[in-house]
């Protein structure tokens, strides 16, 4: 909370993404849009991808590609 986060834009979701890293991304969910700073790594199935928080007490989540409305990699944040 309250960091300064660099971040690339990111267009191709299903081929730019590189695996491990985080990621600033605008999902919806039940109709509502989340804001989310988020490792995301491969999911088992190719529509998906997992959402993994830095805070362990948090579970990872999978999220369907086309719930996701922006994507942008951390290049730096302090």
């Amino acid at each position: 909370s309250g960091d300064i986060v660099l971040y690339k834009t990111i267009t191709d979701f299903r081929n730019e993404i590189f695996w491990g890293e985080m990621y600033l991304l605008s999902v919806e969910m039940s109709g509502e849009e989340f804001v989310l700073v988020k490792f995301i790594q491969k999911s088992d199935n190719p529509n998906f991808v997992k959402l993994v928080s830095q805070n362990k007490h948090h579970k990872d989540k999978k999220v369907g590609i086309e719930k996701i409305r922006a994507l942008a990699l951390i290049k730096a944040s302090n």
